[in-house]
């Protein structure tokens, strides 16, 4: 099992944008890859630009959250399904992930909530 912890900061940390003519699945489907290759190269400089504004933390702080995630060594974080309803859209991530003193991969589905603002794909950042 999961401790609940790590779940948050899943949540938490799930983000992307990119400039699309439309809000399709599509393109929806091409900001979550975008996005999660960047946060697997550690790119939060990136990343943090394409989270949607609201109830965003400054940098440092979204970078510090980012940055606990590293005591999980995530192998594979891939985009299952991507749907849109009107400027809203959900993305499900499947994460495979391993933890410290645990020899067995984790797998774990993710959704990912989306805004289509501006002709682009933000995600809807949440701090719990």
């Amino acid at each position: 099992m999961i401790p609940a912890i790590l779940v948050l900061h899943f949540s938490v940390l799930c983000g992307c944008a990119t400039i699309s003519a439309k809000g399709d699945e599509n393109s929806l489907r091409m900001s979550a890859e975008r996005y999660w290759n960047l946060r697997m190269e550690d790119k939060y400089n990136d990343t943090y630009k394409m989270e949607d504004s609201h109830a965003l933390p400054p940098f440092e702080q979204y970078r510090d959250m980012a940055m606990a995630m590293k005591k999980i060594r995530i192998t594979s974080i891939s985009v299952k399904s991507a749907k849109v309803s009107g400027d809203k859209g959900v993305v499900e991530l499947e994460w495979i992930y391993l933890l410290p003193s645990v020899p067995k991969p984790f797998h774990q589905i993710i959704n990912d909530e989306w805004s289509f603002k501006d002709g682009k794909w933000v995600h809807t950042f949440r701090q719990s």
